[in-house]
C-alpha cells in the first residue's frame, strides 16, 4: 500500500521514474484490418517487420527485470517470429504483454497464444452488438477469438484486457464493451481519447460530458465486477484512486507534462528510442547503441519532456485535461518534428 501512495504521489508530482514502467517495442507496423481510426498511414513510417537481430539486440540491452509490450502499428501476430519473440523475452525474466487487434488469420495460432507464456493479452475493440465487434473490427471472428481465450486460458494466464477509444455518440458503445468484457472473464477494459489529428471527421466530447460518461462508465464496472482504466481519471484501486481522484485537479500541473513521457519509453522498429509512438521522428536515442538508462534520463529526453508541446502541439491524448476544442482545431497542423 506504502509503494503505491508513492507511486500515485511521485505521478501526482511529476517525479521522473528511474526506469519507464513500460517498454513499448514496435515488432511490426503490417495490419491485417483498417481502422479508421489508425493514423498508420500518415506517420509516413515503413510498413514492415522488426528484424529479429535488431529485437534480441534491443531485449538484451535491457538488464532489469521490464515490463514489455510487443506493439506497432500493425497487428504483432502477423510477424513470422513473434513467438521466438516472446519466449526471448520471457527466458530473460521480462514480463510481456501484447496488443492485438483479435483477428487470428493464422491456422493454429490460438493455441500458440495460449501455448505461449505471455503474461497479458489486450483487444482493441471500440463496440460490441449482436455478438459482433463493431467501428473497424468488422469480422465475428474476432468476437469468437476474444472468447476462446478468454475460455481456454489456463490458471487465469494471460489476463485479458479489452481497449476503447472515446468518440462523440458511442458512449454506449463503450458501455456495452464494458460489459462484454466482465461477461467473458476479462480483468479490466482501458479507454483512451480519439485522435483529433489523424481522426478529424470523428468529434470528441466536451470534458464535462467525459467525465460524466467516465463516471457512467465507472459504475457499470463497478456493478459488472471489472477494472475500468481510463488515464485522466483513475489510476490503481480502493484508497489510491481516491486519493488521486481527490487531489489531481490541485497536484497536476494540467497540460504542462505529458504522462507518456513519464511512464513508457517507445523502442520503433530500427532500435531508436522515442518519446511516443505518434513521433516516429523524434528520436531520443538507440538501443543499438546505447543503454535504456543512459536515454531515459538523458538531457534530450528531459528536455523534451519540459518542453513537448513545441513538437505535440494541441494534442491531449496523454494529459490530464483536454485542450480546449476550439483551439485544438485551429492548431490542427502540429509542427513537424525535429530529428536528433
Amino acid at each position: 500500500m506504502l509503494n503505491l501512495a508513492l507511486e500515485a504521489l511521485n505521478r501526482l508530482r511529476y517525479k521522473l521514474p528511474p526506469r519507464p514502467k513500460q517498454i513499448q517495442i514496435e515488432v511490426t507496423n503490417r495490419c491485417n484490418m483498417d481502422c479508421h481510426m489508425c493514423p498508420r498511414e500518415d506517420l509516413n513510417i515503413e510498413l514492415e517487420h522488426m528484424d529479429w537481430d535488431k529485437f534480441t539486440t534491443v531485449v538484451g540491452k535491457l538488464t532489469e527485470r521490464e515490463n514489455i509490450t510487443l506493439t506497432g502499428w500493425g497487428e504483432p501476430f502477423l510477424h513470422p517470429r513473434i513467438f521466438d519473440m516472446i519466449t526471448f523475452c520471457k527466458e530473460r525474466g521480462h514480463r510481456v504483454m501484447i496488443t492485438s487487434n483479435g483477428l487470428f488469420s493464422k491456422e493454429g495460432i490460438l493455441e500458440k497464444v495460449l501455448d505461449s507464456g505471455i503474461d497479458e493479452l489486450t483487444f482493441s475493440i471500440d463496440g460490441v452488438k449482436d455478438n459482433g465487434v463493431i467501428d473497424g473490427h468488422t469480422s465475428n471472428k474476432v468476437y469468437d477469438d476474444i472468447e476462446k481465450v478468454a475460455k481456454l486460458r489456463k490458471n487465469g494466464k494471460p489476463t485479458i484486457r479489452l481497449q476503447a477509444t472515446l468518440h462523440e455518440g458511442c458512449e454506449q458503445d463503450l458501455y456495452n464493451v464494458i460489459r462484454y468484457g466482465a461477461r467473458i472473464g476479462c480483468e479490466a477494459v482501458n479507454v483512451g481519447r480519439i485522435d483529433r489529428k489523424y481522426a478529424p471527421d470523428l468529434k470528441r466530447p466536451g470534458p464535462i460530458e467525459e467525465e460524466r460518461i467516465f463516471h457512467e462508465a465507472d459504475r457499470i464496472a463497478n456493478e459488472c465486477g471489472i477494472r475500468l482504466d481510463w488515464l485522466q481519471y483513475s489510476i490503481g484501486t480502493g484508497f489510491i484512486r481516491f486519493f488521486y481522484r481527490l487531489l489531481r485537479r490541485k497536484l497536476h500541473r494540467s497540460g504542462k507534462y505529458c504522462l507518456k513521457t513519464f511512464d513508457y519509453a517507445y523502442v520503433s522498429r530500427e532500435g531508436n528510442i522515442t518519446p511516443c509512438c505518434l513521433l516516429p521522428d523524434v528520436k531520443m536515442g538507440s538501443l543499438l547503441d546505447e543503454d535504456l538508462q543512459t536515454v531515459w534520463q538523458g538531457e534530450q529526453f528531459n528536455h523534451f519532456r519540459e518542453n513537448y508541446r513545441d513538437t505535440c502541439g494541441s494534442c491531449d491524448l496523454w494529459v490530464i485535461d483536454q485542450v480546449d476544442h476550439e483551439q485544438a482545431t485551429s492548431k490542427n497542423q502540429i509542427p513537424s518534428p525535429v530529428s536528433s
